[in-house]
This record gives structure tokens, sequence and C-alpha cells, in this order.
């Protein structure tokens, strides 16, 4: 299996943001030094759109940081809520924590917010990568073979299996979180042998999880 790109690495971490900030330190020049240390090409300008308790929050795009490497990383997207902060990344959720880690610690020191890792009531993140591999679904669906085969014949067309998924009970705690999914790429040939896979885990941990999958494949 070889992972052709991250098409989004996602990392939210729930915090109160009244606790962050029981003071009410002025939103503007948090978003200014946030602009300035991140690059962001992106961000808030008006007082509309500096407030955390907006559905939309305080979003800021295009940005970039350095990991420990010191090479330069783009930050796709980072929204600041009033119960939680996202971050967006093409790379890892290891990174996105990265950005999410040093940002809090930036702004404690820089604005005197109140930031303690266990403050961080919860972590959910969202992976979906785009993967090639050269094995085939077919294997998996065997016992449903009677159903393609059946279309074939009532449509003349070559149906084959395109992707699976697991949900989540909706009456089961968190159950908003996303499901899993493993689907043949949009548009792509079948014989390209490229699929789509989303899921409620880090990037490493879907990594893995998904090369089990090609084990059985």
């Amino acid at each position: 299996m070889k992972v052709l790109y991250i098409r989004l690495a996602r990392a939210i971490w729930l915090v109160d943001w009244r606790e962050l900030n029981p003071h009410g330190i002025d939103i503007l020049p948090v978003v200014e030094a946030l602009k300035n240390r991140y690059s962001f090409q992106s961000y808030p300008t008006k007082p509309e759109e500096m407030s955390e308790f907006d559905p939309k929050g305080i979003v800021f795009m295009n940005g970039s940081f350095a990991t420990g490497t010191g090479q330069r990383h783009t930050i796709v997207k980072a929204t600041i809520f009033g119960d939680g902060i996202v971050v967006d990344s093409a790379l890892s959720t290891d990174f996105c924590e990265f950005v999410l880690g040093d940002a809090l610690g930036f702004l404690s020191n820089q604005f005197g917010l109140t930031y303690r890792p266990g403050m961080v009531h919860k972590k959910l993140y969202i992976s979906e990568m785009i993967i090639q591999t050269d094995k085939d679904l077919l294997r998996l669906f065997d016992p449903l073979s009677i159903v393609w085969k059946k279309l074939d014949d009532l449509t003349g067309m070559p149906f084959q299996p395109a992707g699976f998924g697991f949900g989540i009970d909706p009456d089961a705690p968190g159950a908003k979180r996303v499901a899993f999914a493993f689907e043949r790429e949009v548009g792509k040939p079948f014989s390209q042998g490229r699929y789509f896979s989303s899921s409620p885990l880090q990037t490493n941990q879907h990594e893995n999880l998904l090369q089990q999958l090609e084990e059985l494949l």
C-alpha cells in the first residue's frame, strides 16, 4: 500500500475559551500575533470576524509553521471556537497537534492566557487520505458476488464493489464522530487501484489500519 497524499488531517482540541481567557484579554492583538507567527495569508480583519462564539469561529487560512526539523509545512486552516480549537493540514494530525500546542503556549506566554495541557478535556481527529494498492476489493465481497453479477446481467454494465464503511449508532456516546469509509477514488479507473479513506483516527493510526486491511484483500 502506498499513501499518495493526505487529503485532510484535522486535530480538534476541546477547551473552553473562557477558561483560557478568564480576564477578557482583547482578541485583536491575539489575532495579529497569530497571523504574524504562522504567516497566515487569510485572517480576520473586521470586528464581526473576531468572535469565537460566532458559529463560524475565528478563522485563519493558508499559514505555515516549522516542525522540529526546521522544515515549514502548510497550515490549511485554523479556527478558534468558544469550546475548542481546530487545525487542518495536509501533513498529519501530529503536525496539527504540534501547532495547537505551540499556539496555546505562545498565547499563554505573550498574553497571559491561562493554558495548561490538562484544560483540554477531549481530543478528536479526522484523517482522510488517498492510497494506492495492487490488491482488490473483490475478495472481501465474494459472498455478495451474486448481487453484482445480477446487476451485470440486468444492465449490461460491469459492476464491481466500490467500497464499504463502518458507522456509529446515533444513540452511542460520541456518535457525531466521523465514520470509517474505504471506497474507490471518484473518477479514477478501477484498474489504478486508487482508494479514498476517511476515519476518526490520528494519521498514523489510520495508515496502520489500512495496512491491516490490505493484508485481508
